[in-house]
């Protein structure tokens, strides 16, 4: 399953907090990206709440239909469109070390992430980014934070049966001064 995802992924992430664009700001930027010989572009914003802190809701019907045909225009423009979901915030990371993929966030993460990869995104991206340290949480259960996240990452991916991008919550070294085996640990377990 170790094949290459994109070699020269260049474009656009829409993952900031603020002001949500509208989707004809997305078809602007998607011309941009053509226009420029970029190639992807990430949905991600932080205050869609469907992303972040609803995770686990499914997207109303009248946004999936404007997601539909907003991969759609993009394809035509030779633009993958990347979905991302941050489920951090809240995910229930004790009881996915206990049951892993038969978890009942996981069982939802899956499901959102399928949705969206029906709906023309081309690929997921797992966010485990701006969330606060689980760390303590997990010492009980005796395995890293780094460790759990890895393994979500990997269980994600061999499920969708598809290489996966993937955020984690330590991805600047100045975070990695408050947990300096994270990345350590996540590089002992995380799939290639």
């Amino acid at each position: 399953m170790a094949k290459k995802i994109l070699d020269n992924t260049t474009g656009y992430i829409e993952g900031f907090y603020g002001k949500l664009l509208n989707w004809d700001d997305r078809y602007k930027i998607v011309c941009s990206l053509n226009t420029n010989k970029m190639n992807t572009y990430l949905y991600a914003p932080k205050e869609d709440v469907f992303h972040r802190k609803n995770w686990r809701t499914a997207y109303k019907p009248i946004w999936r239909k404007e997601f539909k045909k907003f991969t759609n225009f993009s394809n035509q423009n030779k633009i993958d469109v990347l979905a991302g979901i941050s489920p951090g915030l809240d995910f229930d990371f004790k009881q996915f070390c206990k049951f892993l993929e038969k978890s009942d966030d996981f069982i939802l993460l899956l499901k959102k992430s399928k949705s969206l990869l029906k709906l023309g995104a081309k690929n997921i991206v797992l966010m485990l980014d701006d969330i606060p340290d689980n760390s303590e949480l997990l010492l009980k259960k005796n395995i890293s934070e780094g460790r759990i996240h890895g393994i979500l990452a990997n269980k994600l991916s061999e499920k969708l049966k598809r290489n996966i991008y993937f955020v984690p919550r330590v991805y600047a070294d100045e975070l990695a001064k408050d947990q300096p085996n994270y990345l350590i640990d996540l590089g002992e377990v995380l799939n290639k």
